[in-house]
């Protein structure tokens, strides 16, 4: 039993060396803080790219449904060709897709280009 004491308190001795130095007396108050505040942020961050896709999903059916229901009538509107007017509507409606689309592509890729800070 004699011979385990000093190897318990060159144990014990070598423990207290390994201690480590907080830089700062507030310092794991600070880091748990600023963890805690990454976290909601992350939380917040994936919120607002859940209502993006949602949103980019309705606008696009939105934008379908209505280039459908131009196509239907054959008249002319204030003197306009229905063609035209779908043309139009059409041409608009491929590039708003293809802008948000590049747009939703970016927010959900991994590099950080878009903050919500």
């Amino acid at each position: 039993m004699s011979n385990q004491l000093p190897k318990d308190q060159s144990f014990s001795e070598m423990m207290k060396k390994s201690r480590l130095a907080m830089p700062f007396s507030d310092f794991e108050e600070r880091t748990m803080s600023r963890i805690h505040k990454e976290n909601i942020l992350k939380s917040a961050t994936s919120k607002y790219k859940k209502l993006a896709l949602l949103f980019f999903i309705m606008g696009t059916g939105f934008g379908f449904a209505t280039t459908y229901f131009l196509s239907l009538p054959k008249t002319s509107i204030v003197g306009i060709p229905s063609d035209t007017i779908l043309l139009v509507c059409r041409l608009s409606y491929v590039f708003l897709i293809l802008t948000q689309l590049n747009s939703i592509l970016k927010l959900f890729s991994k590099s950080d280009e878009y903050r919500f800070t």
